[in-house]
């Protein structure tokens, strides 16, 4: 490879790390030190109310990510699998990165339903209320435990997405 090659592939790389620390990143410190900062500092619909906020600040950004990280993938995919060359590719490669993209497209679908299905739904239902209530009310509390449900399991995909690339790396 010549030079120019070389830094396409470091920058094509560099800007697939950067995506995924931005997004994963992001959404781990708000799940481990913005969540629990508002938990014990605000009452529960001031605190929706405000991290419906910040979410909506975030999203631009996650599906900016989202995208970096797709086309990057790809560009990513076809570097690592030479389709010109008669040298096969590991199974494990191969199983390694199939659960690395089934898990993306997890991810995807999960990102959907915390911000444009259960996000809108908590933050209409709360709208009205008084920001002050130290108690939600009974009807709002199964959509609070949803989102609570679908931001962990977007956590662990997270991780488990990160765990994947770092065994790609290592050819297990």
């Amino acid at each position: 490879m010549d030079i120019f090659t070389d830094i396409f592939w470091l920058f094509v790389r560099w800007l697939h790390v950067i995506a995924a620390v931005v997004w994963v990143g992001g959404n781990l410190i708000l799940a481990m030190v913005i969540v629990p900062h508002f938990r014990q500092s605000l009452p529960p619909i001031e605190r929706i109310k405000l991290l419906t906020q910040i979410g909506k600040r975030f999203e631009p950004v996650v599906w900016g990510c989202i995208g970096v990280l797709f086309f990057t993938g790809l560009i990513n995919i076809f570097y690592a699998v030479d389709i010109t060359s008669l040298a096969p590719i590991s199974d494990t490669f191969m199983r390694t990165l199939l659960i690395k993209i089934v898990l993306f497209f997890v991810l995807i679908i999960l990102t959907v339903l915390h911000s444009m299905i259960f996000a809108p739904r908590l933050a209409a239902a709360i709208a009205d209320l008084d920001p002050t209530l130290e108690e939600l009310p009974p009807e709002i509390k199964p959509l609070r435990t949803q989102m609570s449900v679908v931001s962990s399991l977007m956590g662990v995909v997270s991780l488990l997405i990160l765990l994947a690339a770092v065994a790609l790396r290592m050819g297990i």
